[in-house]
């Protein structure tokens, strides 16, 4: 699963190489596309992403964020265990378990893949009704160490256990919670 240090590092490239660039095609792919993909606007995506950029793109827990440029909208992706973002050409592969492909002006596409349709792309006007986003606590990054030992404070069980859970601190994932401890 995509933790807090490779999204961080995914969002560093994907500001860099795709934000200010013009989504000119949108593609959800069969079968995992019809899984995979959530539109909380019922514009489609096409509709809704085609002529427009994405302004900024941020990580907030294991989510990444894409600000739709002059639109209310919020490209949402929840990667869980087995999704991953390609920037690719159109003449390269694609994997068989595509279910999003974005042509930007550039000519590149950013594809989400997921070999076990576990993750989630939303569109949404609203980041909060994705769900799992609204509730995650503070990022790993940012807690102070009074407010991580007042946070603490309620929870019982193995420390492990709690630091994975995205309402207690937002970001940390098993391997990190191995290496943490």
């Amino acid at each position: 699963m995509p933790e807090l240090p490779e999204l961080e590092v995914v969002c560093e490239v994907l500001n860099r190489r795709v934000a200010s660039q013009v989504i000119e095609r949108v593609e959800v792919l069969p079968p995992g596309g019809a899984i995979v993909v959530r539109d909380y606007t019922r514009q489609g995506l096409a509709a809704a992403l085609e002529g427009h950029r994405f302004e900024a793109i941020a990580r907030r827990g294991q989510f990444l964020r894409f600000a739709v440029a002059k639109s209310p909208l919020w490209l949402v992706i929840n990667p869980k265990l087995t999704g991953r973002l390609q920037l690719a050409t159109p003449g390269d592969k694609r994997y068989a378990k595509t279910a999003l492909v974005l042509t930007l002006a550039d000519g590149q596409e950013l594809r989400y893949v997921d070999q076990k349709t576990m993750g989630q792309v939303y569109l949404t006007a609203r980041v909060e009704e994705v769900p799992g986003y609204a509730g995650m606590g503070p990022e790993a990054l940012e807690i102070s160490l009074a407010e991580f030992k007042e946070r603490l404070r309620p929870f019982r069980g193995e420390i492990k256990g709690i630091l994975v859970r995205s309402e207690f601190v937002a970001g940390i994932g098993n391997a990190y919670a191995d290496e943490i401890l």
